[in-house]
C-alpha cells in the first residue's frame, strides 16, 4: 500500500481520528510510501502528526476550529464562532506556533543523534533532520477573516489544502528508502494502526490484487469473475496512471483533485460549535506557560451590568540572554524557580466606555537597571478584528513615558480617543520595542 498508519496511542478525539482517516485515504492514491505518524511521545512531548515521504518530512499541529481564528507568534489564539463570541484556543497550553516548534526541536534532535542507527554513513553525514518542514493545519479550512500572524519558521494551512502542499514541497539534504522511512516509526516506538491500516486497504485495492482477463479470481472467492471491457487494458491502464503519477504535472493535478475529495470529506467530518459560558460566568484565569509569553485569560466582564469595562490581566514575561543577545520568553510563576523574569508587563484593564478606549498597564522591574515603557503610539499598536486600526492619542496617555526603577512596580493608562467597531470581537494590542521587544496582547469583546 502507499500510505500507513502508525500510532503512539490511538488519537481519544473523533475529529483527530476521522482527519487521519481523510489525509489516509488521500495520500493512498499517490505514488511511492507515504507514512502518517500521530500521537506519539518524542523527547518529552507528545506530538500531534509527522508525514513522511521520501524527499520530505512534515511535523504538523492539528487543530479542529469551527470559526476564524485569531492569533500571531506570541500570545494565546482565539476562535470566533458564527454567533461573534471567542473561545480560546489551547487553554493552559502553548499556543499552536510555539506547539509545533517544540515538537520540530524534539524530533529533528532525536532524529539526528539515531541518524546512524538507520542511515548509511554516508547518508547519515549529509542529512540534517532541521530541514523538516513545519505546519499548523486548521481543520476542515481555513476560514474567511481568520487572522494569523506567523514567521518563516512555520507553515499555515487548511485540511483541504494539505494534499498539494504534501505533493508540492520537499525538504532539502532528506532522501530516504522505503526501509529507511520504515525504521524511522519503529525507533520512535510506534505501532501500525490495523484498523485504519485495513479500511485503507480496503477502500483502495491494490492494483496487483486486481482480476485481469489473464489472471480471473480464485475459484475459492465467490461470486462471478468481472470481465474487462472490450478494448481496455487494466494493466495497462494502471501502468499509464502510474506513469503519470511520476511527472511533476501529474502529481499537481492528483493534489488538486485530493484536495476537493478532502475539504468534501472535511465539512461532512466537521465538528459540532462549541457554546461559549456567558458574560454571566467569567472565564478562569489561565495557568502560565514555561517559555511562552502567555496572556492570562480573555477578558471577560465582571458583572453582568459592566458591558464595557474588563478587569482581568494578560502578562508577558522576559528576561535577558547574553547567549542569543536578546530578550527571552518566561513564566513569571514559581514553577519557573530559577529563570525568574527581569521585566513583567501586564494589560490589567480595557475599558471601551465613553466612546473612547482606555487601556491599563502595569510593568514591574526586578532588573538591575531602570526600564523604560513608552506609553504612545510609536510603541503600541492597536487594532481590531475587522482590521480597524486605532491610534493611540498620545497627550491623553499618562505618563507618556512609564518608567519603572530596579525592584519596582508601576502602572500607566493609554488611551484612544475613538469608539471601538460595535462589530469587532476582539483587539489585537502589540507592544512593537519597549520594554522588551515585541509582545502582543489579545483582548476579546464578549459583550
Amino acid at each position: 500500500m502507499a500510505v500507513q498508519v502508525w500510532i503512539g496511542e490511538k488519537p481519544e478525539h473523533p475529529n483527530e481520528r476521522r482527519a487521519i482517516m481523510a489525509l489516509a485515504n488521500g495520500l493512498d492514491r499517490l505514488d511511492g510510501l507515504h507514512l502518517i505518524l500521530a500521537n506519539f511521545s518524542v523527547g518529552g512531548r507528545t506530538v500531534d502528526m509527522v508525514i513522511i515521504k521520501h524527499d520530505a518530512i512534515f511535523i504538523v499541529e492539528l487543530k479542529h476550529c469551527d470559526g476564524r481564528v485569531i492569533g500571531s507568534v506570541n500570545g494565546p489564539w482565539f476562535v470566533e464562532g458564527r454567533n461573534g463570541e471567542s473561545k480560546r484556543l489551547n487553554p493552559g497550553r502553548k499556543n499552536p506556533y510555539n506547539q509545533v516548534i517544540s515538537y520540530f526541536h524534539a524530533l529533528t534532535n532525536f532524529l539526528n543523534e539515531h541518524r546512524r542507527e538507520f542511515l548509511s554513513e554516508q547518508k547519515a553525514n549529509n542529512v540534517d533532520f532541521r530541514t523538516c518542514k513545519r505546519v499548523v493545519v486548521i481543520s476542515p479550512t481555513m476560514q474567511d477573516g481568520s487572522e494569523i500572524e506567523l514567521d518563516w519558521k512555520v507553515e499555515l494551512k487548511g485540511l483541504d489544502e494539505l494534499p498539494s502542499y504534501l505533493i508540492t514541497e520537499r525538504s532539502s539534504e532528506i532522501e530516504l528508502t522505503d526501509e529507511e522511512m520504515l525504521s524511522i516509526p519503529q525507533m520512535l516506538h510506534c505501532t501500525p494502526w490495523d484498523e485504519i491500516n485495513t479500511v485503507i486497504r480496503g477502500v483502495i485495492a491494490e492494483p496487483e490484487a486486481l482480476p485481469t482477463a489473464a489472471e480471473p479470481a480464485s475459484a475459492e472467492t465467490p461470486g462471478p469473475v468481472e470481465t474487462p471491457r472490450r478494448g481496455v487494458s487494466t494493466t495497462g491502464s494502471w501502468a499509464r496512471i502510474s506513469g503519470i503519477l511520476r511527472t511533476t504535472t501529474g502529481r499537481i493535478a492528483a493534489g488538486l483533485a485530493l484536495m476537493v475529495a478532502v475539504l468534501f470529506i472535511a465539512l461532512i467530518m466537521r465538528p459540532q460549535q462549541v457554546i461559549i459560558p456567558g458574560t454571566d460566568q467569567p472565564l478562569v484565569q489561565i495557568a502560565e506557560v514555561t517559555g511562552v509569553p502567555t496572556g492570562g485569560a480573555s477578558l471577560a466582564a465582571d458583572a453582568p451590568d459592566s458591558s464595557c469595562s474588563w478587569d482581568s490581566y494578560q502578562l508577558v514575561g522576559k528576561r535577558w540572554d547574553g547567549a542569543s543577545v536578546g530578550w527571552i520568553s518566561v513564566a513569571t510563576g514559581a514553577s519557573s524557580a530559577g529563570l525568574l523574569p527581569e521585566v513583567v508587563v501586564a494589560l490589567e484593564q480595557v475599558s471601551t466606555c465613553s466612546g473612547k478606549i482606555t487601556l491599563t498597564w502595569s510593568a514591574q522591574n526586578n532588573s538591575d537597571q531602570e526600564i523604560s515603557f513608552p506609553l504612545r503610539s510609536d510603541n503600541i499598536q492597536i487594532s481590531d478584528s475587522l482590521g480597524n486600526e486605532y491610534q493611540i492619542t498620545d497627550d491623553a496617555s499618562s505618563p507618556s513615558d512609564l518608567r519603572v526603577a530596579p525592584g519596582a512596580k508601576d502602572r500607566g493608562v493609554v488611551v484612544v480617543d475613538r469608539p471601538v467597531s460595535r462589530s469587532a470581537s476582539s483587539l489585537l494590542v502589540r507592544l512593537k520595542d519597549l520594554p522588551f521587544g515585541e509582545a502582543s496582547f489579545v483582548v476579546s469583546l464578549q459583550q
